[in-house]
């Protein structure tokens, strides 16, 4: 059984990117400054789980009026959390 050991430095930059990734998600976005990407994130979560077919984001948040670069933003998101990388340990595993 191979036994995986946490390296500082991957505690380190997983701290910098949960940092960056609130810092993110407190941003207003261009469209409706009163709202900030949690909220539009939010709000996409909730579409899907109202929604009895694969919810089409992109098109979503198009309708919704939201520009290119919101919509990347919330897809980039979605991304990370819902489809991560694997680790790094994982990838390349000490021999």
């Amino acid at each position: 059984m191979t036994e995986w050991i946490a390296h500082p430095i991957d505690d380190e930059l997983a701290r910098q990117r949960r940092k960056r990734q609130a810092r993110l998600l407190d941003e207003h976005v261009a469209e409706f400054p009163a709202l900030t990407l949690a909220d539009v994130v939010a709000d996409v979560l909730a579409a899907c789980d109202q929604s009895s077919e694969v919810l089409d984001v992109r098109g979503y948040l198009a309708m919704e009026g939201f520009g290119q670069q919101t919509i990347e933003q919330v897809l980039g998101y979605l991304h990370r959390q819902y489809m991560p990388d694997p680790p790094r340990s994982a990838q390349h595993p000490a021999r």
